[in-house]
């Protein structure tokens, strides 16, 4: 029998994702969930194995799992929102890389977002990824939220120190 000593959390079920019992999964930045073929889940206050059929990214913080014996959307849906736990022995956590300088969007979550010209938009309140485009989910300072498209080419400078990003916005995009 599997104890809660014995496991790590490792991320949340999302969403089904198609109609063959995909699921989409938030995983912690520093799991590399790619070396590990089983995860655990609560099930009734029982921490049972399940073994990963597949696996693919779909985006900066979330892959695909298919689980073994999960073979339609009816099926994936019983996970959704559920935890992950991953054993202590399989060795989840993912060295870490001192050469990235890069940044995860939700490195960038309370950062303040500034428009070339010097005018304030707001600040990052979370990420929204659950569409093609991950955007950044701002609260103006008048009170109203506004998304932003994740860009490189939208993004002129990230200074963590002062925990700002100035952006070249283009004209009407806070409207939308």
């Amino acid at each position: 029998m599997i104890t809660s000593e014995q496991i790590i959390e490792i991320g949340k079920f999302g969403k089904p994702h198609g109609i063959n019992g995909e699921i989409s999964a938030f995983i912690d930045e520093d799991v590399d969930i790619e070396a590990i073929n089983r995860i655990v889940m609560d099930v009734d206050g029982i921490y049972v194995p399940f073994f990963i059929d597949s696996l693919r990214p779909k985006r900066t913080e979330t892959v695909l799992i298919k689980i073994d014996e999960i073979d339609d959307e009816r099926h994936a849906a019983r996970l959704t929102n559920r935890i992950i736990y991953a054993l202590k022995e399989d060795e989840v956590k993912a060295a870490p890389d001192h050469d990235d300088d890069g940044f995860y969007a939700s490195d960038l979550i309370g950062y303040t977002i500034v428009h070339a010209n010097g005018e304030p938009v707001g600040t990052i309140t979370d990420i929204e990824d659950s569409t093609e485009n991950a955007l950044f989910v701002i609260n103006r300072p008048d009170g109203q939220p506004a998304y932003i498209p994740i860009a490189d080419e939208l993004i002129d400078e990230i200074n963590p120190e002062e925990r700002y990003i100035v952006m070249t916005l283009p004209e009407g995009i806070l409207d939308l």
